[in-house]
């Protein structure tokens, strides 16, 4: 019945590979399962195979490839980025640094970390802002522009969306006794 979908697919990939275009279908295939949700499970089991068949055929596939010395680049300069979060990166000198055009770099780099070069260095900016709220006195103000966010408002904004807890707080929780991701959940809000 599934070499019937689709004829082309690599059926022994040996996992389901971990693609956003599958999870609403999986989800909706749990639901159907515990309790009918309105589409029988047959019928989310023939999407969900039709759709694991496009994404992961012999196409797809070939698409996804990449070659080593382009993940090398994407890594390297990632690693680039967690340790100059301070400076102004732009598409087009990362590009070049990794000797590719803006458009297949942005596609290079988001397959092997997962995100953008704009998300990773957020997230690369957020994760040194942390570490030296937990080492240091420093003003959070001193920090925020030491890490690159050139507006503190926006730093404190991006801070407490990902931490739950303003930049003020999460440096308050290093002075107690217990560790700050075991704190209990009250000391968080």
């Amino acid at each position: 019945m599934v070499a019937e979908i689709a004829p082309d697919a690599q059926w022994r990939v040996g996992m389901v590979p971990p693609l956003p275009e599958l999870v609403i279908l999986g989800e909706r295939g749990q639901m159907a399962a515990e309790r009918g949700g309105g589409m029988a499970l047959d019928e989310v089991g023939l999407l969900l195979g039709a759709r694991f068949a496009r994404l992961t055929g012999a196409n797809a596939q070939r698409e996804r490839a990449l070659r080593p010395a382009q993940r090398r680049k994407a890594i390297e300069l990632a690693l680039w980025m967690d340790a100059h979060t301070a400076e102004r990166f732009e598409l087009p000198r990362l590009a070049r640094a990794a000797g590719l055009s803006s458009y297949h770099f942005l596609r290079v780099f988001s397959r092997v970390l997962g995100v953008t070069p704009h998300q990773y260095l957020l997230r690369a900016r957020l994760r040194a802002a942390a570490r030296r709220l937990l080492a240091d006195d420093s003003e959070v103000t001193r920090i925020a522009l030491d890490v690159g966010f050139n507006d503190v408002s926006n730093f404190v904004r991006t801070f407490g969306r990902a931490a739950g807890m303003s930049p003020a707080k999460f440096r308050r929780l290093r002075n107690r006794d217990s560790n700050i991701f075991q704190a209990p959940a009250a000391a968080c809000s």
